[in-house]
């Protein structure tokens, strides 16, 4: 009789797929900084598409730095790097200032890919590395389809039950916990009756923050430009007014007036220059101004060099004994845990609403940066790297 074959045992099958994804081909195609912008960001002169093609197995570690004119090619892995299948990206405000000179988060080499927040699954782990190959992370990745990065900067991607995939790049991630920091544990809280301006309301951290406010029981104002945004903020979000600052008629003074007869106690300010400005002419006594970003200045070349607008109202502040204090969200780790807790239970109460835009495919990340300073859309602008987030859609 005829011998029958013995079957592979269930580990020797496992071995076996794991064996041809490591010798499968990659195309990893990025976005890589081509030349440091002097003023807003072009993608056509500051950014370049770059294309790789490897198979996993065949990246050697090497105990050597990455070569400088290669630092964002995968097969220059180091100990402790790790290779990850990016999903899906974030595009945030302060990624322009990383292309500057002297950057407060750290300024990225010419050829480097552009940084992006986001998440993925290791495909390839070097030596040291803290996570394994199938882990999913969240992080400092970059504009990527595969990145290489460092695996201590990466954490496990956060995952809640009945919360969206996205949650850790939205309401649980920076612009959520951003929002949660800069209204309930940088200066004394907002408190019921009193007047709340949120500068660039209709955006992924400036929506969270006049939801909170509004959650405290203040009277919230949104700052905005134009007609949709200006209609998302009042019947969307439920705030008290608006002041659109593309509305040519009234001045941004005039507006504030009108829409703050009584005065401003406390002010969250995404925006900066001639939006702070205003807003100081208009506190009250003991007023709280809280400076989270200034994003009217990141696209103007100047951030570092002396070119800020900055606040020529500010003797207001000793006028009226209020206090205007900064903060990173990052140096607030000590209450991270508290606002991940109280961001879901309001979330899952359905007491917060939080808009995405997503755009799919990596080719769609450097006109998103510049859409992002053009105030194009509203709420938080992801990229779908991987199409998982459309397939699940569709």
């Amino acid at each position: 009789p005829a011998r029958v074959a013995r079957q592979p045992s269930l580990a020797q099958r496992c071995q076996s797929l794991r064996n041809r994804a490591m010798s499968a081909k990659i195309t990893a195609e990025r976005w890589v900084l081509a030349q440091r912008p002097v003023g807003a960001f072009s993608p056509a002169e500051h950014a370049r598409k770059e294309t790789e093609t490897l198979a996993v197995d065949d990246i050697v570690e090497s105990a050597a730095a990455a070569p400088a004119e290669a630092p964002a090619s995968l097969a220059a892995a180091g100990p402790g790097d790790v290779i990850v299948k990016v999903e899906c990206l974030a595009v945030d405000a302060f990624l322009r200032t990383m292309l500057d000179e002297g950057a407060f988060h750290t300024t990225i080499p010419i050829g480097a890919t552009l940084p992006a927040i986001g998440y993925g699954t290791v495909v390839w782990a070097a030596s040291g590395a803290k996570q394994k190959v199938g882990d999913r992370v969240s992080g400092m990745l970059g504009a990527g389809s595969y990145v290489r990065v460092k695996s201590d900067g990466l954490m496990k991607k956060m995952s809640l039950p009945r919360q969206e995939e996205t949650a850790c790049l939205g309401i649980l991630g920076v612009p959520g916990l951003t929002a949660y920091i800069g209204i309930n544990e940088v200066a004394k809280p907002p408190r019921s009756g009193e007047t709340v301006v949120v500068s660039a309301a209709a955006g992924s951290t400036g929506s969270v923050a006049a939801q909170l406010a509004k959650l405290r029981g203040a009277r919230v104002i949104g700052i905005a430009g134009g007609p949709e945004k200006k209609k998302y903020i009042l019947e969307e979000l439920g705030l008290d007014g608006v002041v659109d600052y593309k509305d040519a008629s009234e001045t941004l003074e005039e507006q504030l007036k009108r829409e703050c007869p009584k005065g401003i106690d406390f002010f969250y300010d995404n925006v900066g220059g001639k939006t702070l400005d205003a807003v100081l002419n208009q506190i009250n006594m003991y007023a709280r101004v809280v400076i989270c970003g200034a994003i009217s200045q990141y696209n103007t070349g100047g951030l570092y060099t002396g070119g800020v607008e900055g606040p020529v109202n500010y003797l207001k502040l000793a006028e009226k004994s209020a206090t205007m204090q900064g903060f990173a969200m990052f140096n607030h780790s000590a209450g991270m845990v508290k606002a991940v807790a109280w961001m879901n239970y309001y979330y899952y109460m359905g007491k917060l609403k939080f808009k995405e835009d997503v755009s799919t495919g990596i080719e769609a990340f450097p006109e998103a940066m510049t859409a992002m300073f053009a105030g194009s859309y509203i709420g938080r602008r992801l990229i779908d790297v991987s199409g998982d987030l459309a397939k699940k859609s569709s």
